[in-house]
């Protein structure tokens, strides 16, 4: 297997606005995986297959686990895992065997508890909440991805669609597992915060495709789906996706934009782009900024858009 088989998820940083309890069930939920994870590594389904969930300090022990078939599979030799995870809060390897979907690393204790950005008009955080979770489901999400992609006959041609596959599966997991979407939005503000700060974050930036989802359907549509398949079957054929030369646009104008030393609007960069920015940002700014400030400056950067997402504070 390539290196394209090796997927870490950017565990990145977060930001400051006023917040509603979470749901006891997640919270409870989040125990339980740590408790799981304190007592060892464990399997989970995939489908058909299982996953192997190891936390990092039992790696050596974890992979002794496998079958000798599915280790000899795996992309690189056990000794570089622990580099590659680095100061993530976990790692997928996908593994093509019949009855491994691949191993789950975890090291939830890098896990950031805020999300910050620094830009001409300020210092703005918002809080993250459930991360261990979230970033969990995450993970199951690239390998139920590749379930469900190939059940339909195809196969993941990036690293960016592996990633806005995986935050489409948080975001039905969400609403399957809390009965509420403030998680999904934590995670879409996360991933917009992520790109304003570095454009080197494109390759995780599932925006575009979450925002479709929150115009297409309700939280109850989303939990009429009973598993991912299902769901990647209904939205894979009413998904608008951008191409590659779209993308380095949106990259290049959002670092003009929120890049050091930036402060002044920039009217005629882009422009053609600016208001589809606009509204993919205009939830995340007024999280961070407020109704008011936040639609004063998108007005001052030329990004306004006619249309506006269903957000659901």
């Amino acid at each position: 297997m390539n290196l394209l088989g090796v997927i870490c998820a950017g565990v990145i940083a977060a930001t400051s606005v006023a917040v509603k309890p979470i749901n006891l069930d997640v919270v409870s939920l989040e125990q339980r995986l740590h408790k799981r994870l304190d007592n060892g590594f464990f399997w989970t389904d995939i489908a058909s297959k299982q996953a192997l969930v190891c936390p990092l300090k039992q790696l050596p022990l974890c992979l002794a686990q496998l079958p000798r078939s599915a280790n000899k599979l795996l992309p690189l030799p056990a000794e570089y895992y622990r580099e590659l995870l680095g100061r993530r809060g976990a790692m997928v390897l996908p593994v093509h065997h019949g009855d491994v979907a691949g191993i789950i690393l975890t090291d939830f204790n890098q896990l950031p508890s805020q999300q910050t950005i620094n830009w001409g008009v300020g210092h703005f955080s918002l809080p993250l909440k459930q991360q261990a979770i979230l970033t969990y489901w995450h993970e199951l999400g690239h390998l139920y991805a590749i379930d469900a992609l190939s059940a339909q006959g195809e196969v993941i041609q990036s690293q960016y669609q592996h990633e806005w596959l995986a935050d489409l599966y948080l975001l039905w997991r969400i609403a399957i597992e809390t009965n509420s979407l403030e998680l999904a939005w934590q995670q879409y503000h996360r991933r917009n915060i992520a790109m304003m700060n570095d454009s080197e974050f494109m390759s995780h930036w599932s925006v575009p495709v979450l925002a479709q989802v929150f115009e297409l359907y309700s939280l109850e549509q989303l939990r009429d789906f009973s598993n991912f398949n299902l769901f990647y079957a209904d939205v894979s054929k009413r998904l608008t996706l951008h191409d590659q030369d779209s993308l380095d646009e949106f990259s290049s104008l959002i670092q003009r934009t929120f890049g050091a030393g930036t402060v002044q609007p920039l009217p005629g960069y882009m422009y053609w782009r600016k208001p589809k920015l606009g509204l993919y940002l205009k939830p995340t700014l007024i999280a961070l900024m407020g109704q008011d400030e936040a639609t004063k400056w998108l007005a001052q950067q030329q990004m306004n858009a006619e249309a506006t997402l269903n957000y659901y504070d």
